[in-house]
């Protein structure tokens, strides 16, 4: 008889797959949440609105699916499409357009020490505007630039939090302006693109410590939007702009 010893069964070698990463988000999502180059996910979604499976591909989505289409990222994904309600919840490009004037995408950073939202506009202009806010602890804005969120499945209790606490925080009584390395470098990670008249956008951002009650204390804060040259945003115009982004945010997510 096999002894019923729950250490052969459920130890280390069986451990270390309960614990990684990749396996509990495969467990969670109900399909192979594969990395994608150049960042992101491969990921099929359900649209909470419009009750619409859709697909994200890196840094590319692919709403409204045709059945031909859906049949096949469920077998490539090892997904269920024939249940809708298991697949984590984001508003399709659709959707998003609609009721916050462009696409917003969210992402978590490790450890769940803090949140990275991302908004470009529907219009010609496309603009971007994007905000990071991540428990401190002693991080800079360089290393901050440097971390790579990941997706975030379901919105959250404190998601939501954070953004009530984006949309009414107060004005910081010092700011760092990104340095011109700092912006060059956040434009090789998400490319700001161009205007109609062939000019390239350039990133400009700030950055500040605040406490957020919603992440435990200390953030270190990150507010950045992509301008034509030789264009400039003040400080209280973003900081403006994303307490209206954050309150349209919570009202949809």
């Amino acid at each position: 008889m096999i002894p019923d010893d729950t250490f052969i069964f459920n130890g280390y070698s069986a451990r270390r797959y309960f614990d990684d990463h990749e396996v509990r988000l495969r467990q969670v999502l109900g399909q192979d949440a594969l990395r994608a180059t150049g960042g992101g996910r491969h990921l099929l979604y359900g649209c909470p609105v419009c009750k619409h499976p859709w697909f994200r591909s890196g840094r590319r989505e692919y709403p409204r699916l045709t059945p031909e289409q859906l049949a096949h990222l469920g077998l490539v994904l090892h997904a269920d499409i024939q249940a809708f309600h298991q697949l984590p919840r984001a508003l399709c490009p659709v959707c998003s357009t609609m009721h916050l004037g462009g696409i917003f995408s969210v992402g978590y950073y490790p450890d769940h020490s803090g949140y990275h939202l991302l908004w470009e506009s529907a219009s010609p202009g496309r603009l971007r505007l994007q905000a990071m806010v991540c428990r401190s602890a002693g991080i800079t804005l360089d290393a901050l630039l440097h971390m790579s969120p990941d997706l975030v499945f379901e919105p959250g209790r404190t998601l939501h939090a954070v953004l009530a606490w984006l949309e009414t925080c107060p004005l910081p009584e010092t700011i760092q302006a990104y340095s011109e390395e700092q912006r060059q470098y956040l434009a090789c990670r998400f490319p700001p693109g161009n205007v109609a008249d062939g000019r390239a956008h350039h990133w400009q951002g700030y950055a500040w410590e605040a406490a957020c009650p919603p992440l435990g204390g200390l953030v270190l804060v990150s507010l950045a939007v992509t301008l034509p040259p030789p264009d400039s945003s003040p400080f209280f115009s973003l900081l403006m702009s994303w307490r209206a982004l954050a309150r349209a945010m919570r009202t949809v997510l």
